[in-house]
């Protein structure tokens, strides 16, 4: 890969993998200050040689301090810039150093490029990540993900390929290294190629006790009562809501029947911090309960439409 990002652990997707890099590199710092210490200060300090090698463990204790810093300042400013991009209920999955290709094997030149993956959104930067994103797409806009496979990007490095076939009908390639192709594996299959009868919205609110559980307030679905991501489950005879930060046996008592749920118009619009074409979805249990959805138009319709097709109530039908 051509030298565009720098190759650290501030942009890997693994939670800590900052920490770990600045982490090494001060280690080293300290143990090379340590050795050029004892070079100038030990018993057998005064040689020549010795001199020598303690000032060129001290350039190199200088230097693997100064690359922990900028590990660690760059990632921190990375963060704090994307944070003031994030809306309600948003955070980052991971950080993905990569090219985008014009050829379609892979091979040549690309241009650097840094992906960046939410639970809401996948946002591809150009070489300064600072500015706004090249491309700022929803998940539903990926419609199919490709692993082409493996090329060489140099006489000692493999890279992994991947190809993203967007609604529109673009093709979205991506050359990354062999480390970070496999890291981006499992979150691209987890938020891009969901099932046909899987979805993910922003629950806003969440009234009322849990139907399946009237003792369990339906807001604990909500991460510290702020608006949150959850995966939708359109099952035949029930809606069942999974919570990503919720544990297993907790997302148990997250289904709601149908035929026992009012289904109201979407509305707009949604909470401050949201795009302005994402509508609010209203659905009401038992009369007692009611949860309020945000997402795209495309989402929020698909909702309600097979809510009415399996048998809930609309509105209006209920006065």
């Amino acid at each position: 890969m051509r030298p565009g990002w720098p190759i650290s652990g501030g942009l890997a997707p693994r939670r800590g993998a900052v920490l770990h890099t600045a982490l090494c590199f001060a280690g080293t710092a300290l143990v090379l200050a340590f050795v050029a210490a004892y070079s100038l200060l030990g018993p057998y300090s005064g040689t020549p040689r010795r001199t020598t090698f303690a000032i060129a463990a001290i350039v190199l204790a200088a230097a693997g301090a100064t690359v922990s810093l900028s590990v660690a300042v760059g990632a921190v400013v990375r963060r704090r810039h994307l944070a003031e991009q994030l809306r309600p209920g948003e955070r980052i999955v991971g950080f993905f150093p990569a090219e985008r290709l014009d050829g379609a094997d892979g091979s040549g030149d690309g241009d650097p490029a840094l992906v960046t993956l939410t639970n809401q959104r996948l946002l591809v930067h150009g070489r300064r990540a600072r500015q706004e994103p090249l491309l700022d797409l929803e998940h539903e806009d990926v419609a199919e993900t490709a692993n082409l496979g493996t090329v060489a990007c140099s006489a000692m490095q493999r890279c992994l390929v991947y190809s993203l076939g967007l609604a529109d009908g673009r093709q979205l390639r991506l050359r990354f290294t062999a480390s970070v192709g496999l890291d981006f594996l499992d979150p691209c299959g987890q938020y891009l190629d969901t099932p046909q009868r899987q979805l993910r919205a922003l629950v806003v609110a969440a009234e009322g006790p849990t139907p399946s559980r009237p003792s369990q307030p339906l807001d604990t679905m909500l991460v510290d009562g702020e608006p949150t991501v959850c995966l939708l489950e359109l099952a035949e005879n029930y809606l069942r809501i999974i919570g990503e930060h919720s544990p297993p046996m907790a997302d148990l008592y997250y289904y709601f029947h149908w035929r026992h749920m009012r289904v109201e118009e979407a509305k707009e619009p949604c909470p401050p911090g949201l795009p302005e074409s994402w509508r609010a979805l209203r659905l009401v249990f038992h009369e007692d309960s009611a949860l309020t959805l945000c997402g795209t138009e495309a989402t929020v319709s698909r909702v309600r439409e097979w809510a009415l097709q399996a048998g809930a109530q609309a509105a209006d039908a209920t006065g």
